[in-house]
């Protein structure tokens, strides 16, 4: 069994989710609280999958009982399977199953990137047979600290983490901040860094780890700053069913399929898409979505209205199905995550939780909602407006600032108005849980 860590994933949390659903395996979503209450240990899970966040968030939202838990259940003989935050989070300043730190960078610039990454792949068995190169998907990426041949010999634990892929060049999608990196003719990229010292190439293309694995105890650990589990991303779609395959080959959940097609991701090694419903229903969506809560569809379509807006001022762009992209200055992250939020309640059975829980917080949310929409349509505009005007004639910055804070919370870690209803969505998908 699959067990997912929710806590502060508020994107990615629905995209490991979607992925983790459309493998076929048996799944359960945990929260940091039921990890200090040893659920991992309790139900006997035999993977956990932590996926994209802030990593010191999730460390915080553990704690100390909780993160203990964590390094109990992979030393017993659990694996942890972590993207991005997820990944950081098992460094050695956070759970330390791998004995390796987390790099940092010089400047912003090299973590806002995002899109595929051709990769060097290496022979493993965590790795398909045969498979030397692949394109990964990056959405913000951190990195590893590797370790030199000197910090290797002093410390020599270091040298067992094994590595899987390295980053070599930048792919067809490949975007820094909002600018597609790959679409600028070469020479542009040259004179930008020789004239005005902007290197968008980021230093991580330069053969750095991106996928890592070692062992913790009777455990496994693997890493991965590259999304495995991307919709739509084929190569890391492979990868990562059969890394799954092998974590759990000899396991109760292993023998419940003897041919192993359930471990394949379905569409023939390609994860569709969450708002792709007409191609994908997982199990437990009701496919005659005779239970679609009224209320939470008329909000979605007041939702995609701000969308719209953001596309028509052009501080929002499409990326893919799943994800818009956005402008610098543009809180794009969390209003990403609140649309796949949405999106996804859409799609929850009737439950008399549920029920409950619409019938006494549902016009609460709506209106908070409702607010959020007006008020971000106004920052919107006035963002707008901002480009437009002549230096001394702006907006004062320091308004904006705070506008966007009331709206959004911090850059990293979210929060604001739009972290509140994201909240209450959380709330409203874990109730399925009270009553399995």
């Amino acid at each position: 069994m699959l067990a997912v860590l929710w806590d502060a994933s508020p994107l990615w949390g629905h995209l490991a989710l979607n992925t983790v659903i459309q493998t076929g395996l048996p799944y359960e979503i945990v929260t940091a609280k039921e990890c200090q209450e040893n659920i991992l240990k309790e139900k006997a899970f035999n993977v956990l999958i932590v996926p994209g966040g802030a990593g010191k968030q999730k460390a915080n939202l553990l704690g100390q009982k909780g993160m203990e838990a964590v390094r109990n259940f992979v030393a017993e003989g659990g694996a942890y399977l972590g993207f991005c935050g997820g990944a950081g989070l098992a460094l050695e300043d956070g759970l330390a199953l791998c004995p390796w730190g987390r790099d940092f960078y010089e400047g912003r610039i090299e973590h806002r990137i995002s899109g595929h990454i051709y990769c060097d792949i290496f022979a493993d068995n965590l790795i398909p047979q045969d498979m030397k190169k692949a394109s990964l998907p990056v959405w913000w990426p951190g990195r590893f600290q590797e370790p030199g041949k000197e910090e290797i010999a002093r410390t020599p634990s270091k040298g067992e983490v094994r590595v899987l892929a390295r980053y070599r060049e930048m792919g067809e999608d490949f975007y820094s901040h909002d600018l597609p990196v790959c679409s600028l003719p070469q020479n542009t990229l040259e004179d930008w860094e020789n004239v005005y010292g902007v290197r968008l190439k980021p230093k991580l293309l330069d053969g750095q780890p991106a996928i890592i694995a070692g062992s913790y105890g009777k455990g496994q650990y693997i890493l991965s700053y590259s999304h495995l589990e991307t919709a739509d991303s084929k190569d890391a779609n492979q990868i990562l069913a059969h890394m799954l395959k092998s974590l759990l080959t000899g396991t109760d959940a292993g023998k419940l399929t003897a041919t192993g097609t359930a471990f394949e991701v379905r569409g023939g090694g390609l994860c569709k898409n969450i708002l792709n419903t007409d191609e994908f229903s997982p199990r437990w969506i009701q496919t005659d979505f005779q239970t679609t809560w009224p209320l939470l569809r008329e909000l979605d379509g007041q939702l995609q209205k701000v969308f719209q807006l953001g596309e028509n001022l052009h501080l929002l762009f499409r990326r893919n199905d799943w994800l818009y992209g956005w402008d610098t200055n543009v809180h794009g992250s969390q209003l990403n995550a609140l649309r796949i939020a949405l999106a996804r309640s859409l799609v929850l059975p009737s439950t008399e939780k549920r029920e409950e829980y619409i019938i006494k917080q549902g016009l609460t949310f709506a209106e908070n909602m409702l607010l959020f929409i007006h008020g971000t349509e106004n920052w919107f505009l006035a963002r707008k407006l901002c480009n437009s005007l002549a230096e001394n004639e702006r907006i004062s910055p320091e308004l904006m600032e705070s506008q966007r804070k009331e709206l959004f919370g911090m850059l990293m870690y979210g929060g604001g108005r739009c972290g509140e209803l994201i909240a209450w969505l959380d709330t409203f998908l874990l109730l399925g849980k009270q009553e399995k």
